[in-house]
């Protein structure tokens, strides 16, 4: 093991809400889903850090990973992360405090955000993004991606060019081409709110609890075996 796995979406990829489960003091519960970066230790960043599932896909393949120290964005500040090194191979990115080399990477997981947080079409937002992702795997890196809504996964440039890269996610025998359905189907407790509604707290907070973070990394660990890849 040397090269690590690179991940870039929103809060779903940054492992929002996983800290409820700690068992830490003074956890942020409220009974609609907000967040405050203030009431955040360091603690509950490195319990939702060990269980978010990019972790847990560095885990299967005993490697480790990268994700954005900020919680939410959108596809367009993702794809200018992106750019900068497609551009340049070491960057200096605010948000990670150190220098990124993509050369360090053998695989980017790039989980799509709503659409609906961009300035920009789909399709022309998809076709720049396919730009950079091809200069990446031409320097043997595998991309895989996975969609929040079905608005992405749809469109005919996503149809048209990324499909060998898509992740279907699986909750047992039902699979989905996008997890927006999932999410907001509490009898597959899946989520923070499956857990915690009953007591009136996060109520409507649709963010991965640990069965959730685990069903997206089996979901991109299976495509990842059937594509042979190799760390």
């Amino acid at each position: 093991m040397s090269k690590g796995i690179f991940g870039l979406g929103c809060s779903f990829t940054w492992g929002e809400g996983l800290y409820f489960y700690s068992n830490l003091d003074n956890l942020p519960f409220n009974e609609y889903h907000s967040y405050d970066f203030n009431k955040i230790t360091n603690g509950m960043i490195e319990y939702k850090n060990k269980h978010r599932f990019i972790q847990l896909i560095s885990n299967n393949f005993d490697t480790w990973c990268t994700v954005k120290n900020v919680n939410g964005t959108n596809n367009t500040r993702n794809i200018q992360v992106l750019k900068r090194l497609y551009n340049s191979d070491i960057i200096e990115e605010t948000h990670y405090d150190f220098k990124l080399n993509i050369n360090d990477y053998k695989l980017i997981v790039f989980q799509f955000t709503s659409i609906y947080r961009d300035e920009i079409e789909i399709d022309e937002l998809l076709i720049e993004l396919d730009k950079y992702l091809k200069h990446f795997e031409a320097k043997e890196i595998q991309v895989v991606t996975l969609t929040w809504m079905d608005e992405i996964f749809s469109s005919k440039t996503y149809q048209e060019r990324y499909l060998d890269r898509h992740v279907n996610i699986k909750v047992g025998d039902t699979e989905k081409t996008s997890f927006e359905e999932f999410i907001h189907d509490d009898s597959l407790n899946i989520t923070v709110r499956s857990d915690y509604k009953n007591k009136n707290l996060q109520i409507n907070d649709t963010h991965l609890n640990h069965k959730g973070n685990q069903i997206f990394a089996n979901s991109i660990i299976e495509k990842l075996q059937q594509d042979n890849f190799k760390i």
